[in-house]
């Protein structure tokens, strides 16, 4: 009888700790799944003030001369890297510019560069990304002056919390705040230097393109060039969770907390939703095959979608180009593409 009792006190026993932690993994699961959610959306919207490195560029006088350690060790960063430094500039710097202030449509005080080559010409603005960006970011400048040079104006702006324009927070908004930005923007050209809205069109790099398609399809910007877009929150928070390994399930619990951060759906506007907006404005969209930063499954649904709703869209998916390489490896091929979009879809300024 004492054995018996002894083996269903032991049994008892390793049932109340089996018990025990089954109940202490339940208790644990939801705190471990949240907290890794916490952290990578912390990582995907936390934004650095300022612009780094590239803070002393001005259209006059910039350059793109530096070792790009922001850069991630990609199989062909130093190729990445070396058409960035050794690309040639000096043909590329701006004769003059303005330095320009005005206020996002809910009063954020932002700062912008614009350049005037024709006063009869129609504009672009710029859209810079994430990250230590701004206007001074060389891909932004080298872009406004293939325009320049191709008789366009431009207007090169900082988001909030990015650059010389107002901080206002430690997070970027996904394009949910910021395009009003790209709107106030879009009143100051047609309020201070007279331009109708069939004269301005809009370009936005990599996250910038999550602002200016928001922008685009609440406004009548007249045409709106993409490169290297980001479109979907969703879908970049899969991918860099299978860029840097993480199972994609923990994109459910990123994109919750990211919501809890910020304060408002990530995805609360889709921006996508821009191309079955766009009715007859064109629409180009430009990124690598190879970039693996952004998949370039962003521009494909972007595209799928335009032509869904017979949008007037163009898509140039580049062979064997990286994140925004476009722009620095192509320079003939880019610029022509660039100027002849813009040229064809903006009408000249009434003086």
């Amino acid at each position: 009888m004492g054995g018996i009792k002894e083996y269903w006190n032991s049994n008892s026993r390793r049932s109340k700790v089996f018990s025990v932690a089954t109940v202490t993994l339940l208790l644990l699961a939801p705190i471990v799944w949240f907290g890794l959610g916490h952290v990578i959306a912390m990582q995907a919207l936390t934004s650095p003030h300022g612009c780094g490195i590239w803070e002393t560029n001005t259209p006059t006088n910039w350059t793109s001369n530096d070792d790009w350690e922001s850069f991630e060790p990609w199989p062909d960063s130093d190729e990445r890297i070396s058409m960035r430094k050794n690309f040639d500039v000096v043909p590329w710097q701006f004769e003059d510019y303005e330095n320009v202030s005005f206020e996002s449509r809910d009063g954020i005080n932002l700062a912008a560069w614009y350049s005037e080559v024709n006063e009869s010409a129609p504009v672009v603005i710029l859209v810079h990304g994430g990250y230590l960006n701004g206007k001074c970011k060389p891909e932004v400048i080298l872009t406004a002056s293939y325009l320049a040079a191709g008789g366009i104006n431009t207007l090169m702006i900082d988001l909030r919390n990015n650059g010389d324009s107002e901080i206002v927070s430690d997070y970027m908004y996904l394009g949910q705040k910021e395009y009003l930005d790209v709107l106030g923007a879009y009143d100051w050209l047609i309020d201070e230097k007279s331009y109708s809205s069939s004269s301005i069109g809009l370009i936005g790099i990599s996250t910038g393109a999550l602002t200016a398609s928001l922008a685009f399809g609440d406004s009548e910007i007249q045409a709106l060039w993409l490169d290297s877009a980001i479109i979907d929150f969703p879908m970049l928070v899969e991918n860099e969770l299978e860029r840097l390994g993480y199972p994609k399930m923990l994109a459910s619990p990123a994109i919750t907390m990211g919501e809890r951060i910020i304060g408002i759906n990530p995805n609360e506007v889709p921006p996508v939703t821009a191309a079955s907006k766009a009715g007859d404005r064109p629409m180009y969209l430009t990124h690598g095959e190879d970039d693996g930063r952004i998949s370039p499954q962003h521009s494909q649904k972007f595209y799928d979608e335009a032509i869904s709703s017979d949008a007037n869209v163009t898509l140039w998916m580049i062979d064997g180009s990286g994140h925004v390489d476009a722009v620095w490896e192509h320079q003939i091929e880019y610029q022509e593409r660039l100027v002849s979009f813009f040229s064809g879809a903006l009408e000249n300024k009434i003086i």
